[in-house]
């Protein structure tokens, strides 16, 4: 199998052939990696759609078509994983977001429970690292956006988005222990 042919490696792919799959793999992960992370620019993101991208081919690899351009169908599955992902990120973040601010300002609370949510939100605040405390005040309490922050901060806005994923992640961690007390 030195040099053979997409449409060679499509027809064996299709009859389960695991080494042909691999060289397919090596062939186009690279560029398929490259163009995730041009596209993202999410390490993360563009790592996990070619993984997803190859594995959908190998799940229906009964379905492929030898004379199909495989390299421009493994960029368009690329492409929409990609999408994907993104969406998956943005709707996640959004809800981590929500979750806090909601903690941070659920009217039902009592006086006494506002003053101890508060406190045990306060301490997650202040061990978060220095960089990810500092955006997450700009964005949960002062109202900033994502930009804002970047432009107030001179920093560009995936490092203000990759340090709110830290705060977030830190400050769940935090309040897990509290979870049945917090309600959320």
């Amino acid at each position: 199998m030195h040099n053979i042919s997409d449409n060679n490696l499509i027809q064996k792919i299709k009859l389960g052939n695991k080494n042909a799959f691999d060289r397919l793999f090596f062939k186009y992960y690279k560029p398929l990696y490259r163009f995730a992370l041009h596209f993202c620019n999410n390490s993360t993101i563009a790592e996990e759609s070619v993984q997803k991208t190859f594995i959908k081919i190998w799940q229906n690899n009964s379905d492929l078509v030898p004379t199909e351009d495989i390299g421009k169908l493994l960029f368009v599955y690329t492409k929409n994983a990609v999408i994907d992902e993104i969406r998956k990120d943005g709707a996640r973040r959004k809800h981590e977001g929500l979750v806090i601010t909601e903690i941070m300002i659920d009217e039902n609370n009592s006086c006494d429970d506002k003053y101890w949510i508060k406190a045990i939100l306060e301490t997650g605040i202040e061990k978060l690292p220095k960089k990810a405390k500092e955006i997450f005040r700009l964005a949960k309490q002062e109202g900033l956006s994502i930009k804002e922050i970047a432009d107030y901060l001179k920093i560009s806005n995936k490092t203000v988005e990759n340090q709110l994923t830290i705060a977030y992640k830190k400050l769940r961690q935090h309040l897990q222990p509290f979870k049945n007390q917090l309600n959320y």
